[in-house]
């Protein structure tokens, strides 16, 4: 009976669901991320009443890559900073995010502590680089081995590749993020005007 009831809770709560004749399973968050604001993905999730949490997987220095290279405009072979962490909402896995940055722009990044820091408001508060815009481009994908073991979900689960670059208040590429965000649990959102006549 005690069981019974916590379960009604947590369906009355919005934390899970039943089916008929199966059972009760959980509710996985449902994200919607805009492209209107730009914002970074703790703040996001808390203007929708979503508990943000990381999970740093590796941080360090890296030489880059031609994708690399070409999402941060620089050469192939530079030296950047490489920061991979799962991004949560409510203790569920949504994404897992690699983000790029110049070294020569934060020394001594990686002091920071970015599964509690938000790295949108260390590159603003603690580097004085004020963002002016970001460019972003959607793409659809599955989840290799690697990434659905890190993830928790069945290997070729789909997900949104989202790619963005980062421009400060004098056009300089201050970051750049490649965020694998799982399928079922995300969705976007933009708007779109017309021209003035």
């Amino acid at each position: 009976m005690t069981a019974r009831n916590a379960l009604s809770q947590l369906v009355d709560s919005g934390y899970a669901y039943r089916l008929k004749g199966k059972g009760t399973f959980v509710s996985f968050p449902n994200i919607e991320r805009d492209f209107v604001k730009l914002s970074g993905f703790s703040q996001m999730l808390k203007s929708k009443g979503i508990k943000p949490s990381n999970k740093i997987i590796k941080s360090g220095i890296i030489e880059a890559n031609k994708k690399i290279a070409l999402l941060l405009e620089t050469t192939i072979g530079t030296k950047v900073y490489e920061i991979v962490r799962i991004r949560y909402g409510n203790n569920i896995a949504l994404a897992l995010e690699y983000s790029y940055l110049p070294i020569n722009l934060f020394e001594g990044l990686l002091k920071y502590d970015f599964e509690k820091d938000s790295l949108y408001k260390v590159i603003e508060e603690n580097y004085n680089y004020k963002l002016k815009y970001s460019k972003q481009w959607i793409k659809i994908t599955t989840l290799n081995k690697n990434e659905s073991v890190v993830l928790n979900v069945k290997e070729h689960t789909p997900a949104f590749l989202l790619e963005s670059i980062s421009y400060d208040m004098d056009e300089r590429v201050v970051e750049s993020t490649l965020s694998l965000n799982i399928g079922d649990r995300t969705a976007f959102y933009t708007e779109l005007w017309p021209n003035s006549i």
